[in-house]
């Protein structure tokens, strides 16, 4: 069942390779940077108790960390619990948790080991930190293709460099991306059309007459991708086309949620259109790392929850009242989240004391719609958040249950490349069934 990868021809043997999906599309919105778990979804009483203390012998620190660790420090946001399901949740995401708290599946216990931002996010995306693999859009399309043929099946909605390549799949299995969803004009949003495009069709034809006797050509499949998505994408990229309740249901005319408005937005519009795979990424343009805390962690997460907690909220309700959340998986979470401790540098007495180091160690994700449990909260970390110690999820074992939700045996998605095969959870991934529905 594994493609042959010196060509690139082929697509797998979808009869034999999967079983019936939950989910037909997957939006992952993705918090840049490190959202603390001890902020949001993940209480630990410990903090506050032993606020101003080192940490016990009992909870080590990994051998690597970005800084010297401080002392423990607590949860300055109000904790209360939210909606029928008694969630015990902070009130940093006040839309989202009053509306839709008990329509979530939390997972406390993902972990790796990855302590770096570029090594972290490649982990999550791909399952290795080093190496250039293919992500996990990249093997959903090509294990599942496209559902419309004049729309990539996989979109990263991304103000900083997108983050998917293609490793040694054939490049027509990558995404497309919409660099700028705040900018109004879709040929200012969208990097895969320009003037460029408008000229191509003499140019595919006699391209053609090569494709016909080489057996194909991974680039020509790009280019009519390219040229094929000008009668379709401009409309999606056009949001004056939806109703002013909608718009101000994603926040967009609002200076603080207007831009991820339009990012939810258009994803929404890009998901109902037949885009199987879609990472939305709350960062900045320069660096990326919106939610990297290492100090004034109340007034960064306060600020960037405020920024996305209204569209996210809007995206649930759109969805679920479009009928589409039946079917729709919706992720959320970073690349890792953050210590118990602030972080010490020498010499610095203040600056540094109000905030968390990265920690790969212990974070929680939530997921919504199709397939999973509402009101379910799988896994734990320990007393102080440090590390998951009861039911871990690595992210093998995340990568095989969101391919399980498409519909895909993980174990059975395989390409031969360099002499044998390679699967996105390599040899690892466990489905993680409790969560599920």
């Amino acid at each position: 069942m594994s493609r042959q990868g010196l060509f690139g021809a082929d697509t797998p043997n979808l009869a034999k390779l999967h079983h019936r999906p939950a989910a037909k599309r997957i939006i992952y919105i993705f918090l840049e940077g490190g959202l603390s778990q001890l902020d949001s979804y993940d209480h630990k009483p410990a903090l506050e108790k032993h606020a101003g203390q080192a940490l016990p012998a009992s909870i080590r620190p990994p051998q690597f960390t970005f800084a010297k660790q401080g002392t423990v420090i607590p949860s300055p946001f109000a904790w209360q619990h939210w909606g029928e399901s008694g969630t015990f949740a902070s009130d940093l995401f006040p839309e989202v948790n009053s509306r839709f708290i008990d329509d979530l599946c939390f997972v406390h216990s993902l972990h790796h080991t990855s302590n770096d931002h570029v090594t972290a996010k490649r982990v999550l995306h791909t399952g290795v930190p080093i190496d250039i693999r293919p992500t996990l859009g990249s093997w959903l399309v090509y294990g599942l293709g496209a559902i419309n043929e004049n729309l990539p099946a996989y979109i990263d909605i991304t103000p900083t460099n997108p983050n998917r390549p293609t490793g040694f799949l054939p490049g027509k299995f990558g995404g497309a991306a919409i660099s700028r969803p705040d900018k109004k004009s879709p040929k200012l949003a969208w990097e895969n059309l320009d003037p460029g495009f408008s000229n191509q069709e003499r140019h595919l034809d006699f391209l053609r007459e090569f494709e016909s006797a080489d057996g194909g050509d991974p680039q020509l499949d790009e280019m009519e991708l390219a040229f094929r998505m000008q009668t379709e994408a401009p409309e999606l990229l056009d949001l004056e086309n939806e109703t002013p309740a909608t718009r101000k249901l994603y926040g967009i005319g609002e200076d603080h949620t207007d831009e991820f408005g339009r990012a939810l937005l258009l994803a929404r519009r890009f998901a109902e259109a037949g885009v199987r795979y879609l990472t939305v990424n709350h960062a900045t343009a320069r660096y990326g790392n919106l939610w990297d805390q290492h100090s004034e962690l109340e007034s960064g997460h306060r600020g960037n929850a405020n920024a996305v907690d209204r569209p996210i909220a809007g995206l649930l309700h759109d969805l679920k009242v479009r009928g589409l959340l039946d079917d729709t998986l919706v992720v959320c979470g970073s690349e890792f989240g953050r210590t118990p401790t602030f972080e010490f540098f020498d010499g610095v007495t203040g600056r540094h004391q109000n905030g968390r180091d990265h920690n790969p160690h212990g974070f929680t994700m939530w997921f919504a719609g199709a397939g999973v449990k509402p009101g379910y909260h799988h896994g734990a970390t320990d007393d102080f958040g440090y590390y998951a110690v009861k039911d871990q999820v690595d992210i093998h074992d995340f990568h095989a249950t969101l391919l399980h939700l498409m519909g895909v045996d993980h174990e059975a998605l395989t390409f031969f490349h360099g002499g044998r095969d390679f699967r996105l959870t390599d040899v690892y991934g466990r489905v993680v069934r409790e969560m599920l529905s």
